[in-house]
């Protein structure tokens, strides 16, 4: 066992507390666990810095579920999903009750159904979403750096992994990845829905006044529309050239407004009513308030030293049920 003095220089250069190591061990996600995807692209700290922000995740889960009473999963899994991620979506949309209407919040329906949602850390920013069922919980991890259009798109696919590759399936490899892209498409932007826009031979204008129907990324509509056959290959290629010189290929143009948790914002504020903090719970975990708000989408609760109560932004009442 090194002395106190070194132990705290570690932690320092490590940016942990000092509890930190000297704390139990984190429940370690297998590696065949979560859908990352480009998998071959990552480098290995980037998968293993991963997998130990969703081992964190389920951490911050059981803290919340030990003290108040979240949403229950109601997430299906279907084992022949793969087979047909189109029927897939359709599907859930029916068990849900969805119709074919445009979908207004993600991350807030996903939560709904018992998805736990938790935000990447910033120093990850290469690394795409990634889902994993844990202990009978669903879990996403979204990368916030991208467009607000493109983590729906993200929250859709990892919904795709989550009910078509389950605990019986690893969800690993390209078929996969195309099957929850496939999955995402329909989900998000139904084909009845789509057809019925009158957007057969869209152009460039067209496709980014519609996008903002379904809340996804212009060359994303371009290629639903061109997947659904309301466009040639001719238009569908012109349109999506036109669209990168614009600047859409890499982001979206006075886009929508990010999609973040509401779950973690109404369980923090049940818990500063019973004068719990984010400090707190960070002190319960032992890691520092930043890792934690790295992890809920920079959640708003800024801990004051000096024994001073938490300082927030102004936000209604909120009430866990």
């Amino acid at each position: 066992m090194p002395p106190s003095s070194t132990v705290d220089v570690l932690a320092r250069e490590l940016g942990v507390p000092s509890a930190f190591l000297y704390a139990d061990e984190l429940e370690a996600l297998p590696a065949g666990a979560p859908s990352f995807r480009a998998v071959s692209k990552l480098r290995a700290g980037q998968e293993r810095a991963a997998l130990t922000s969703g081992a964190l995740a389920i951490e911050v889960n059981r803290w919340l579920e030990a003290r108040l009473r979240l949403p229950a999963a109601s997430v299906p899994t279907y084992e022949r999903g793969a087979d047909d991620p189109v029927g897939a979506a359709r599907r859930l949309r029916a068990e849900w009750g969805l119709g074919y209407a445009p979908l207004k919040n993600v991350v807030h329906l996903l939560e709904g159904r018992g998805v736990r949602v938790f935000s990447l850390p910033e120093r990850l920013a290469d690394v795409d979403a990634f889902s994993f069922w844990w202990e009978g919980a669903p879990y996403v991890v979204l990368n916030t750096r991208k467009s607000a259009e493109r983590g729906r798109f993200d929250a859709a696919h990892e919904l795709g992994h989550l009910v078509m590759h389950g605990d019986y399936d690893q969800p690993v490899g390209r078929d996969k990845e195309r099957d929850a892209n496939r999955f995402a498409a329909e989900f998000l932007m139904p084909a009845d829905d789509v057809l019925s826009r009158g957007l057969r031979n869209a152009g460039v204008e067209q496709v980014l006044i519609a996008k903002r129907r379904w809340g996804v990324a212009a060359i994303a509509l371009a290629y639903r529309l061109h997947e659904l056959g309301a466009t040639s290959d001719w238009l569908y290629a012109s349109t999506c050239r036109r669209l990168s010189q614009m600047g859409y290929r890499s982001g979206e143009i006075n886009g929508a407004p990010r999609e973040t948790s509401r779950l973690l914002e109404q369980s923090f504020a049940a818990l500063r009513q019973r004068k719990v903090t984010l400090a707190d719970v960070a002190r319960d975990m032992h890691v520092l308030p930043d890792t934690l708000r790295e992890l809920m989408f920079g959640l708003a609760l800024t801990a004051v030293d000096g024994g001073q109560q938490p300082s927030t932004r102004p936000r209604p009442n909120l009430r866990v049920v």
